[in-house]
């Protein structure tokens, strides 16, 4: 599960923003939550926010922070190289480094793993580096060195229970590795892929990356992946079924086909059959079926396999009373078993509501009109005193109460646009 994702100097955020996913100590709603050991964590969060207040870089992040953990550089992935070289935070002359930071629950295990990039190429070479990485693991309250990584240098926790977990007897052995690995250091490589992986713990390091890449889904985008093909092989799923039944959506067949693509890589489109006619969905049905059930794909694997979703405008064409009954079901123990959680960004007020969320679940983005700085903050920041579970939570947000609201003069800017 989730705890927090951090991440700083990226876009708009400047300062160390962090996307907290563990409780506060309201006590309302406590039954939604998700329970592991003594953790409380939240099953999920909406993040409000005006148009350009930083609501999307925030799921841009953590797909960065992915991308650039699963190519195991800073530097194999074109995206990745577009991320570093566009996205530092651009209002001033700050050359200060990018840094992302993720905090999680696995097997378990209770791990932090982050790493920092340099945002002004060194001179030397004309690269950017990896200045730091690092692994924790925390054993009670205390977070455990498993290993840091400067630019020039690589320590191993040599305590009893990172031994333990590294599989290592003592430390001696491990002394001869590090001093080989420190002088082969590749300041564009992570060392959690590389040296960790091949030298240190294959294990361990299979762990943290299997997390970042099995259980974190950001999405920006939730239509990527339709694919213009043409396959006969179509997939029957009573999953989809239900949902199509249940929406209504008419008395055509909407089914995934197969497609096969190149490297043998197989991608998935939706079909919509009626009396025995076949179309590619996209022509027939409205964008909010094709979102929805698109999005489907990504519910049943969510709670299949405990994953957190990250999506930019999830209910963009949804009906709104759908995204409830999404918030409803990942805030059901008895349904979400395996600790899904969901975080996606929305401008519909609705969900700001007492009986569906709690406070520590409704967050907000906020872009400084000075410094053009962004910053995040939930409802319960505000205190119980300017929150109040008697009060409409969506009158007092236009009222301005949690935050500013936008505003266009569209009377003025149109008769400035007639003068020309």
């Amino acid at each position: 599960m989730l705890l927090r994702f951090s991440f700083e100097n990226f876009r708009s955020f400047k300062n160390k923003t962090t996307l907290k996913m563990l409780a506060t100590t309201q006590r309302t709603l406590n039954d939604v939550l998700i329970r592991k050991g003594k953790h409380r964590i939240l099953p999920s969060a909406v993040l409000y926010g005006a148009n350009a207040s930083g609501k999307s870089s925030v799921i841009l992040a953590m797909q960065t922070f992915r991308t650039i953990v699963l190519s195991g550089s800073i530097s194999n992935d074109k995206s990745v190289k577009q991320y570093l070289e566009l996205y530092p935070f651009l209002h001033d002359d700050n050359t200060d480094p990018i840094i992302f930071e993720i905090e999680f629950i696995d097997g378990g295990h209770r791990f932090v793993y982050g790493f920092t990039v340099s945002v002004e190429p060194l001179k030397r070479n004309g690269k950017r580096c990896i200045l730091e990485e690092h692994l924790d693991l925390f054993i009670s309250k205390t977070p455990i060195k498993l290993f840091h990584r400067s630019k020039d240098n690589i320590t191993i926790g040599r305590d009893k229970y990172p031994l333990k977990l590294l599989e290592y007897k003592d430390d001696s052995e491990l002394a001869k590795l590090v001093n080989t690995m420190v002088n082969n250091i590749d300041e564009e490589v992570l060392f959690l892929t590389s040296g960790f992986k091949s030298t240190i713990s294959k294990t361990v390091s299979d762990r943290i990356i299997g997390y970042i890449s099995e259980k974190v889904h950001p999405i920006m985008n939730l239509s990527d992946e339709l694919h213009n093909t043409d396959n006969t092989a179509v997939i029957n799923d009573k999953f989809y079924e239900a949902i199509i039944k249940a929406a209504d959506f008419g008395p055509q067949q909407i089914k995934w086909r197969l497609a096969e693509k190149e490297e043998n890589k197989y991608s998935k489109r939706l079909v919509s059959s009626y009396r025995g006619v076949n179309i590619r969905s996209e022509f027939i049905e409205s964008v909010g079926t094709i979102r929805l059930l698109h999005f489907a794909d990504k519910l049943k694997q969510c709670f299949s396999e405990g994953s957190v979703l990250l999506i930019d405008e999830m209910d963009n064409a949804i009906h709104p009373e759908i995204i409830k009954g999404i918030i409803a079901l990942f805030s059901n123990p008895e349904a979400n078993k395996n600790g899904a959680q969901i975080v996606f960004t929305s401008h519909n007020p609705v969900y700001m509501d007492h009986d569906l969320l709690r406070r520590d679940q409704i967050l907000f983005t906020e872009k400084d009109l000075d410094t053009y700085i962004s910053t995040i903050h939930s409802l319960g920041d505000f205190g119980s005193v300017s929150v109040r579970n008697d009060q409409s939570l969506m009158r007092n947000y236009f009222k301005g109460r949690y935050g500013r609201l936008p505003y266009i003069d569209f009377e003025t800017v149109l008769a400035l646009g007639l003068e020309d």
